[in-house]
């Protein structure tokens, strides 16, 4: 098992380095902010280089303790590992903003590359940066808005900018549905899953396409947008720039037009799933397309908009009429008979399994990823809990935006399901309850065949995922929030006490949940690499090398998903409190 040591002491990799305008009372020294490190799919180090200035400079301002509120109240970090995370997730960024999934480049007899910049993960990653700046104390939000040689600044400012020149360029691919391989057609380029470090749009085969980014994308733009409405008396001279860089950029409507545009073109259609595994219709999908276009509709009503000649009315009243039949959509994938969310409908056969309830046990057994005897439920995906988190933790979001809240009793049904379905089929989670945790790893889906490092040995698939067991443990902060504002119904309640006896068999309260959340925290972070707090893609499930990490090594994805978390463990607990 890697070390357990505090996050504090020698630097990540003995390098220990002194950063420009980072206070030496708080210097994380073991999150290495000016070194990038690069590895072959199997986890080995290719070469290391040094970070630019300005990435240097945000990893140095994201751990310099102005997220140390994530870290109160006895969190499952402390202060300088939370610091630590923020760190390593803007190692990944670069100055044009560019964010790579991973540092992980292919090697010789291995096939992961993750070092390219996949427009999900990258506007996930900016959304979870964005809320955890408005969401901390003394507003903060507005000093690095000020502050125009703040690098976490210039980051917003370098992502907002990116997007049209990623959009704007021509497509090479052809490959999309209807179309596929028998007849060649076209693709909408702002669909495309990912782009080369250079900006230019991955020209490969690839599950095309992925309608989710552009949508993910216009929730972090009209996010940011509406937070600088917010913080305008805070932040003088600045706004009204920094809506302008906002929305000019992508032709006479602007990136935010554009963005909410595609979705409102594109909703209807198919796309490959956040695993890009299986082309069809998706929980997820649908969910942030809808709280994009709540998101945009809210700005352009305050912004007045709404019936201007820079955004035509008919744009607007698009917005509003699509979102009114996304929430149908949404609610399209609650299964009647079982009461829980299905991930997917009107899938194509893909490289998944049908995600069923016994699908782990049949496929430890057989081999087969299709085997026979499979039991309903099925479609049973942790991206169904991402989804819900991520519209759960936006900003001033009403109650009626939110049409499927991480406490409606379907999709806590869902994750009691999960938690069933693949739980008690990883060993690591025995040997982590005989070494006195009380939390439990998941993976994304009973059935997974991935394991993250080239060919998989038989029964070595699977794997826990970080973002998967951020995901429940994000959810159930959601719960206590609820549960301690008073939110749960009858129906909520009674899934919520089934959740229980999946998790634990203690009184189910508000607090209780949160210190659920924090177990099924600390049972991840068992698996982070000390020092640095470090987390790759996985955590090998079963073998001698159960507990292992496994996977892409620091994947941005498990950083932001860490921190989504804790964000969301933040406003549990002020609700708690009564704060």
């Amino acid at each position: 098992m890697p070390g357990r040591s505090a996050c504090g002491g020698r630097a990540a990799y003995g390098v220990v380095l002194l950063l420009v305008g980072l206070p030496s009372a708080t210097l994380q020294e073991s999150c290495d902010a000016t070194a990038l490190l690069q590895y072959d799919s199997h986890g080995v180090r290719l070469r290391r280089s040094r970070a630019s200035s300005l990435t240097a400079e945000l990893a140095g301002e994201l751990s310099d303790g102005r997220l140390d509120y994530l870290a109160a109240h006895g969190a499952p970090y402390t202060a300088q590992e939370v610091g630590c995370i923020a760190a390593n997730m803007a190692n990944n960024m670069f100055p044009n903003g560019t964010i790579v999934a991973a540092p992980s480049k292919v090697s010789s007899n291995h096939s992961n590359d993750y070092y390219y910049m996949w427009q999900r993960d990258a506007a996930m990653t900016m959304g979870t940066l964005l809320r955890s700046l408005t969401t901390a104390p003394n507003q903060v939000f507005a000093s690095v808005m000020r502050n125009q040689s703040s690098a976490i600044r210039r980051q917003l400012v370098n992502y907002v900018e990116l997007l049209p020149r990623l959009w704007d360029q021509w497509d090479p691919n052809t490959l999309c549905p209807p179309w596929y391989e028998d007849k060649p057609g076209w693709c909408a380029k702002m669909g495309e899953p990912k782009y080369f470090v250079n900006g230019s749009v991955y020209n490969k085969p690839w599950g095309r396409p992925q309608n989710d980014g552009p949508a993910l994308a216009g929730v972090f733009l009209a996010e940011l947008a509406n937070a600088i409405l917010d913080a305008g008396d805070e932040i003088p001279g600045h706004a009204e720039e920094l809506q302008t860089r906002l929305l000019s950029g992508g032709g006479t409507t602007g990136i935010l037009y554009d963005a909410l545009n595609f979705v409102n073109t594109w909703y209807n259609e198919g796309s490959t799933e956040p695993w890009e595994e299986i082309y069809g219709q998706a929980f997820f999908l649908a969910e942030v397309q809808r709280l994009a276009l709540v998101t945009g509709v809210r700005y352009a009503r305050r912004k007045g908009l709404n019936a201007s000649a820079v955004w035509p009315k008919s744009g607007y009243s698009n917005w509003v009429y699509s979102e009114k039949n996304l929430r149908k959509v949404s609610k399209s994938f609650v299964s009647q008979e079982y009461e829980y969310v299905q991930a997917m409908t009107g899938r194509q056969q893909g490289l998944a399994g049908p995600k069923c309830i016994n699908s782990e046990p049949l496929l430890l057994k057989t081999g087969n990823n299709w085997p026979e005897g499979l039991l309903a439920p099925c479609e049973l995906d942790v991206q169904t809990l991402i989804a819900a988190n991520y519209l759960a933790g936006a900003p001033d979001a009403a109650p009626e935006d939110r049409v499927l809240p991480p406490h409606d009793y379907r999709l806590v049904n869902t994750a009691r399901l999960l938690v069933k379905s693949m739980a008690p089929y990883y060993e690591v989670n025995a040997v982590d309850r005989s070494n006195g945790f009380v939390g439990l790893l998941i993976g994304r889906y009973p059935g997974d065949t991935y394991c993250g490092y080239g060919d998989c040995p038989k029964n070595d698939f699977g794997n826990p995922w970080f973002i998967t067991t951020h995901a429940l443990a994000e959810q159930l902060y959601f719960l206590a929030f609820a549960w301690c504002k008073d939110q749960l119904n009858l129906q909520d309640a009674k899934a919520v006490s089934h959740l229980w006896e999946e998790l634990s068999h203690g009184k189910v309260t508000g607090w209780n949940t949160i210190q659920m959340g924090d177990s099924v925290m600390k049972n991840a972070k068992e698996h982070v690499i000390m020092p640095g707090v470090h987390m790759s893609e996985e955590i090998k499930k079963s073998g001698p090398d159960a507990g292992q990490q496994a996977g892409v090594p620091d994947l941005t994805w498990s950083y932001s998903s860490a921190l989504s978390a804790l964000l969301a463990r933040h406003q549990a607990i002020r609700a708690c409190r009564k704060d």
